[in-house]
């Protein structure tokens, strides 16, 4: 019975930051190169990336790495953790990259996280089929530490998070 109050949290922390992340972008008009600027990039950067890196450690990387992904029949609720946190990385990551994409700072994070939203899709697609591909998992974990790099370099660290709380 644990392990099924888990999944409902899981999902109605997916599902809140759903309807948290569907509102308006508060975008307004300037005069740089793209014609918009996001208020709060660099914030919401921080936050987004922490949490889909979060996500994809807690939900994805750890259980590949205890071996929990490579029987979906024995570890049911494992594989239906690891779709809904795939969903969830790419949707995080996408929101990063845009905020990324926004910031002077943060524009040489762009690149690695469109190869981690890459790279989560080829995982969640494999998963959803019950397979589990590790040289994808271990790329999308290459990738998170090269995205982590570029931002601590541009002096906007992330800290991975799920759920309000670092882990």
């Amino acid at each position: 019975m644990p392990a099924v109050r888990k999944l409902i949290m899981l999902l109605a922390v997916v599902v809140a930051l759903g309807v948290v992340g569907c509102g308006s972008s508060h975008k307004s008009t300037s005069a740089s190169s793209s014609g918009t600027t996001v208020h709060l990039a660099k914030t919401k950067f921080v936050i987004h990336a922490g949490l889909a890196f979060g996500a994809f450690h807690r939900w994805i990387y750890k259980p590949y790495k205890a071996g929990e992904l490579n029987h979906p029949l024995r570890h049911k609720l494992v594989f239906v953790k690891a779709l809904a946190a795939g969903l969830f990385v790419i949707h995080e990551v996408r929101l990063a990259r845009t905020d990324a994409a926004h910031s002077r700072l943060l524009s040489r994070v762009v690149v690695p996280l469109a190869a981690l939203g890459t790279s989560v899709a080829l995982i969640h697609a494999a998963l959803s089929h019950h397979h589990v591909d590790s040289s994808d998992i271990n790329s999308a974990n290459g990738d998170i530490g090269k995205a982590h790099a570029a931002s601590s370099a541009a002096g906007q660290p992330v800290s991975e998070t799920t759920s309000g709380a670092p882990i």
